[in-house]
């Protein structure tokens, strides 16, 4: 092989060709990999981009429940549920965590907001304080009451 009028062993330039072309590899992987990493964020990421709007809601007692929605709870408390009811007026967003071996837990509701096209439902399961143990089973479970809004609820 002829290069610039220098005779260069084949084998030298061969390897100099494979290195080049490894080079190149490396070169079009990193790009490819800070292309990857810098434009895509996950779903998640891109739900949280979107303006959260928090909704005004009121913790419903069952006395205050729709009759049908009642039953439905009834129907599915000895095991955890995630539901929704809705009314003319209103969005009843219900999350149960199903039995447990006593009384005293409490539910908090950590997030309650709107999306652009969905109504974010977050609660936690809270155990009972030692000195509010209670002995029995227990099937806790927690409804919100909202302004209807037509949207599709996410419960996380």
């Amino acid at each position: 092989v002829r290069n610039s009028g220098i005779d260069i062993p084949r084998e030298r330039y061969m390897c100099r060709k494979k290195r080049g072309r490894i080079k190149l590899i490396m070169v079009c992987l990193f790009l490819s990999g800070i292309c990857l990493f810098s434009g895509c964020m996950p779903s998640k990421e891109k739900e949280e981009i979107q303006e959260e709007v928090t909704i005004d809601f009121t913790v419903c007692h069952d006395e205050n429940l729709p009759k049908e929605l009642k039953q439905l709870i009834e129907e599915k408390k000895e095991k955890p549920f995630k539901l929704s009811y809705q009314t003319k007026e209103y969005t009843y967003i219900a999350t149960g965590y199903g039995q447990q071996t006593m009384g005293g837990y409490s539910i908090q509701v950590k997030a309650l907001y709107e999306l652009e096209n969905v109504v974010v439902f977050k609660t936690t399961l809270k155990g009972p304080n030692p000195e509010e143990e209670k002995e029995g089973v227990s099937y806790p479970y927690i409804v919100v009451k909202i302004q209807n809004l037509d949207k599709t609820i996410s419960f996380r």
